[in-house]
């Protein structure tokens, strides 16, 4: 079809008038024949700024103009990504697709990611068709896909990777015209977290993990000096250990305390993995960390669902943990807490501070502030028995309950051995003479401290809550600090024990195993 428009132009010269036509032809081209551009599709991080309260909002305009641009997620089953696709107008379909790494069709949103609608808060779908809406930016399409459930599958194809790839697919269902974005899937942050008078350098020889490259890693530390701040503690200390208090740290201190430092650490770390550090060095969706704990650092991990914020609307009210590893954690406390804070055991007490590990019930800043120690929150008879009220509180019920693999660390007999020719050990029996836990300090009066096996201070029974299902690890004592007082090496957290390689095994087993269980139960 065609118009013609006729333009008379009159020019008038010496030799009269002539008349010069244009004819301009303007050809209306069906729709068919224009050339048609694929849609395109951006990722877009929706944390903070596309949310509404803990979901993504569904303000067409906010949507259409915020976010950041990413290229991937975080495994932990919280991250959630807006895919945005510009449109021609409203109304317009578009189908979006997971594509698994084998080039199909996902058939699990579990372990390739799903798909869900703006304003939904699950994410099942493989497929999904949408209408675009206007927006202020134009007319747009968008969907929301969730983050696989866990980065191993059960198929153990992922063990020797730092990542996997995913494929969103969205088709233009007018035009038949479609494009694909690869989406990189990354193992979550790890965290490790030091126990009581631990550091971060508790964890420099626990190789591989440490160094290995499938992993974006960060230690936690609560370990900052807080003698100088100290006004008063219980309880007493003879007298030539008091001026020790002054060179206390965090580390002595109980999970009240230390578990909003370590988890504002956490949140800061999860920010700098979104923006880059991690093993890929890109920008990514990231929500939730997976956590290897040591002896109290357990407890600090349990008792962060109790600090204020840890469900915070930028966790999609989902919490900040993924999975926990716990290594001689004392669940159910130590007899040994309840021994160390014992007014029979004041010595033993002493030489502890002195060699830079205090023991208190509570201590009393000078700006007033009394806080909980670290050994009066671990006391608990081992058996699930006289726990002390921190540990109380950790069987608060909480909306998600941690999945938590638990690790048991059992000392040999000829690691106790060594307590009979310890010179350290020997020292001690004849300084305190008179206290309960210098009398028992040798290998057959160790045990009857605990009344079941150990690590050499957390019994058998707590490092596993009483559970069924958990790793034992044999022949490891609890700390190099142990070895110090004669126990034979090694320790649970050196490279020669075999929990390291227990760790990665754990960290590549999805959390549909048994040997994840929820806590607290």
């Amino acid at each position: 079809m065609s118009y013609f428009l006729n333009f008379l132009r009159t020019l008038k010269s010496d030799h009269g008038f002539s008349k010069l036509v244009i004819r301009i032809v303007v050809l209306c081209v069906p729709a068919w024949l224009v050339a048609q551009a694929p849609p395109q599709m951006t990722l877009l991080d929706p944390v903070p700024a596309l949310l509404s309260g803990p979901m993504v909002t569904t303000d067409p305009n906010v949507l259409a103009s915020k976010g950041r641009r990413v290229q991937g997620a975080g495994a932990d089953g919280a991250t959630e990504l807006v895919l945005r696709v510009p449109a021609n107008s409203a109304g317009e379909q578009f189908t979006f697709t997971v594509i698994n790494d084998q080039g199909q069709q996902s058939n699990s949103a579990a372990e390739d990611g799903g798909l869900g609608a703006i304003g939904s808060a699950t994410f099942t779908l493989s497929q999904l068709t949408v209408a675009a809406v206007n927006t202020s930016k134009g007319p747009m399409a968008f969907a929301i896909y969730g983050a696989p459930v866990d980065f191993p599958r059960p198929e153990a194809q992922d063990a020797d990777v730092a990542d996997r790839l995913v494929t969103l697919k969205v088709l233009a269902v007018d035009t038949g015209l479609s494009s694909s974005t690869m989406a990189t899937i990354l193992r979550p942050p790890l965290a490790l977290i030091h126990g009581l008078w631990g550091s971060p350098g508790s964890w420099d020889n626990f190789t591989p993990l440490i160094t290995d490259p499938r992993f974006g890693i960060t230690r936690a530390d609560y370990s900052a000096l807080i003698g100088p701040q100290i006004q008063s503690y219980r309880p007493s200390y003879p007298g030539w250990a008091t001026g020790s208090i002054k060179n206390a740290q965090a580390n002595s201190l109980g999970f009240a305390y230390n578990a909003p430092v370590v988890l504002k650490q956490l949140a800061t770390f999860i920010n700098q993995f979104k923006s880059g550090t991690n093993p890929d060095g890109i920008p990514v969706a990231a929500i939730q960390v997976d956590i290897v704990s040591h002896s109290m650092g357990g407890d600090i991990t349990r008792a962060f669902p109790l600090v204020k914020n840890f469900y915070h609307p930028y966790t999609f009210a989902l919490g900040f943990v993924h999975k926990v590893l716990t290594i001689g954690t004392p669940h159910w406390g130590s007899p040994l807490a309840i021994h160390l804070l014992d007014s029979d055991n004041q010595c033993v007490r002493g030489v502890l501070a002195v060699s830079g590990s205090p023991s208190f019930t509570s201590v009393t800043f000078k700006n007033g502030v009394t806080t909980a120690g670290g050994v009066g929150d671990l006391k608990g008879d081992g058996f699930g028995g006289r726990l002390s009220s921190a540990l109380q509180r950790l069987q608060t019920p909480i909306p998600h309950p941690l999945p938590t693999a638990l690790i048991q660390g059992l000392e040999s007999q000829s690691q106790l051995d060594g307590l009979d020719s310890s010179p350290v050990a020997q020292s001690i029996r004849v300084l305190c003479f008179s206290d309960y836990l210098a009398q028992h300090l040798t290998s057959k009066g160790w045990p009857r401290v605990f009344d079941q096996d150990s690590d050499s201070i957390v019994p058998a029974q707590s490092e596993v809550a009483g559970l069924t299902d958990f790793t034992l690890v044999n022949g490891v004592i609890h700390s190099a600090s142990a070895e110090l007082l004669g126990f034979g090496p090694p320790a649970e957290l050196d490279n020669t024990g075999g929990i390291p390689a227990t760790v990665i095994n754990l960290l590549n087993t999805p959390l549909t195993d048994a040997i994840f269980v929820r806590l607290p139960q």
